[in-house]
């Protein structure tokens, strides 16, 4: 009986020794599921992008908002944006910490001739420093579309980087291709419910059926990446009160690391080119709003470029008779001054790399409703204030004006 005992608790403590062990080794012989990495810094590493190419109005109020929050910024604008806009995109340059990148948002950059790249970029480098009097040295195409014709014009024209359409979710990634000195820009892209991927970008995701709350909880979803390069066309994200208050809300919080262009385009992976991932998916060429723009409130008091200036703008004007705002290259700029020297008028002159440039010229401009000579808007250098009068271009009539004016 008392063998019988013996034996009973030996099998009991077997069975129990096996189940305690089954408990421990179970759960190790399960499939692992695949996780998405998470950033372990408690920051996450950002830099802000901005797109514009509709109007100035909400770019002035976004520009403003990132300005308060001292976040730096990445503007990308066409050629053309910043011939119509040359003032509004100078005051901005001047007023905060932005870099200026050039774009052409009317064609992919997907297996176009090198010969057709190669001027495009250029001919985009050439107009923005014609206003800016800074070079480019980010270059991206519509969707940020990018292939090895790309890359090749950008480092002809010198140019460190070209924007990638995301390729490693919603992290972005900075490629070095060994064959290239020039940098591929990946951005951080996502997901959509019907409409594929795209850009972690206000109006991506207002293409493909968001809604500024859906687009909130991608924003700060991303922030489990340890780097990420949000994207912001302006007249959505500064102008329309539901995604500008998502902008805002992600702007005060504080477990992100806001960057420059130098600090965040360190590189993270090189490669040989063609081992460069790329992403050429778009399904949302034609908008499938949720709610159109027009039917979104825009925010009650958008800042304007009035407001961003009053407060360094010096009232004091010169005592010369003839004030000249140019940028020393162009040949109308080039024809004036000359025009000037040889007829010994004393005039007072603003280069456009001069660090008040665009103070003074708004200040000036401020006096008129639009201007003479070759544009009634502005639009072009030199600009000459004479005697109450202001003259935009240079041309004969201009000239004969002036002498006239001068006797």
């Amino acid at each position: 009986m008392k063998k019988q005992y013996i034996y009973l608790l030996f099998s009991l403590g077997i069975l129990l020794f096996s189940f305690t062990i089954g408990m421990l080794l179970g759960p190790c012989s399960q499939k692992t599921q695949e996780v998405e990495p998470i950033n372990n810094d408690p920051k996450t590493e950002a830099l802000m992008l901005m797109i514009e190419f509709e109007g100035t109005e909400g770019l002035i109020n976004f520009v403003n908002d990132i300005k308060e929050r001292n976040i730096p910024g990445l503007l990308i604008v066409s050629a053309e944006f910043v011939e119509n806009n040359c003032e509004v995109v100078n005051t901005l340059l001047e007023y905060h910490d932005i870099e200026i990148a050039g774009l052409d948002s009317s064609k992919a950059f997907w297996d176009v001739p090198y010969e057709e790249q190669l001027s495009v970029i250029k001919n985009s480098k050439e107009k923005i420093f014609e206003c800016t009097g800074r070079e480019i040295r980010v270059f991206g195409s519509r969707y940020f579309a990018y292939d090895e014709n790309t890359v090749k014009a950008a480092q002809e024209l010198g140019l460190e980087y070209v924007f990638a359409r995301g390729t490693t979710g919603a992290k972005a990634t900075i490629y070095k291709p060994n064959e290239y000195e020039v940098k591929i820009f990946s951005v951080s892209n996502v997901d959509s419910q019907n409409w594929g991927t795209g850009s972690l970008c206000d109006y991506s995701y207002w293409a493909r059926e968001g809604t500024a709350a859906d687009f909130e909880i991608e924003l700060f979803g991303s922030l489990k990446y340890e780097k990420i390069s949000p994207v912001s066309h302006t007249y959505i994200g500064g102008l329309k009160k539901s995604w500008n208050d998502v902008y805002l809300k992600f702007f005060d919080e504080s477990n992100i690391s806001w960057l420059d262009l130098d600090s965040f385009g360190e590189i993270d992976t090189t490669l040989p080119f063609a081992d460069i991932p790329t992403n050429r998916e778009v399904q949302y060429e034609t908008p499938h709003p949720a709610v159109p723009l027009d039917q979104e409130a825009n925010i009650d008091n958008p800042c304007a470029v009035e407001d961003i200036t009053k407060e360094v703008v010096d009232n004091e004007k010169e005592n010369s008779e003839i004030v000249i705002f140019h940028n020393g290259t162009g040949p109308m700029c080039m024809e004036a001054l000359s025009f000037l020297r040889t007829q010994g008028y004393e005039y007072t002159e603003y280069l456009n790399t001069d660090e008040d440039f665009s103070i003074k010229i708004n200040e000036y401009k401020a006096d008129f409703e639009k201007s003479e000579g070759v544009s009634e808007t502005f639009s072009y250098y030199p600009i000459i204030f004479i005697k109450g009068r202001a003259f935009s271009g240079f041309n004969q009539t201009v000239q004969e004006s002036i002498e006239d004016l001068m006797k």
